[in-house]
């Protein structure tokens, strides 16, 4: 903001109605800007100060602290919007950021369950069957009862003997 502009919205300033827009400019001029602050300080006790009287108020002891205070109140109010928008554009990115996760998620959902289905459908039956023993044990016969009935008894030789009647002896 320029002298010419911080000049022109002093008069606004004082009857309270700067655009939202500026006032944050008008502030951080006033604060830098020595001249329009003394110009605004001379308007200010002026027009506030004529104002009191017509209105049979107390006048104010001490205007330029009064107008420092309004100007503080000012600067806070703006520091206050732009700390509320900052805000309001991290929740709402925040927001589209976790849409966009679950999006992905459910898209990479929908991808393994196709995947899933195409190899159910090309492998077939037989990877998939509940039953699988009718498939391994085609002839219902009992591999473990039967391998038993295939072990023969021991014969025991003549050098069996001869080392059990030696074991008796001693």
């Amino acid at each position: 903001m320029n002298h010419f502009e911080a000049q022109s919205y002093i008069m606004p300033f004082i009857d309270g109605k700067i655009p939202e827009n500026k006032k944050g400019d008008f502030v951080m001029h006033m604060k830098n800007c020595k001249k329009c602050h003394d110009e605004l300080e001379i308007y200010y006790t002026l027009l506030v100060g004529m104002k009191e009287l017509d209105n049979k108020k107390s006048l104010s002891v001490d205007f330029s602290k009064d107008l420092e205070n309004k100007l503080k109140q000012m600067e806070h109010k703006v520091r206050n919007r732009r700390s509320v928008k900052v805000s309001l554009f991290s929740i709402i990115m925040a927001f589209v950021i976790l849409f966009v996760g679950l999006l992905y998620a459910g898209c990479l959902s929908e991808v393994y369950d196709f995947e899933q289905r195409t190899k159910l459908i090309n492998q077939g039956d037989y990877y998939f069957s509940n039953k699988l023993d009718t498939l391994i044990i085609g002839d219902k016969l009992d591999r473990i009862e039967n391998s038993k009935s295939y072990k023969t008894k021991k014969e025991i030789t003549n050098f069996d003997r001869i080392r059990g009647y030696r074991s008796i002896e001693e």
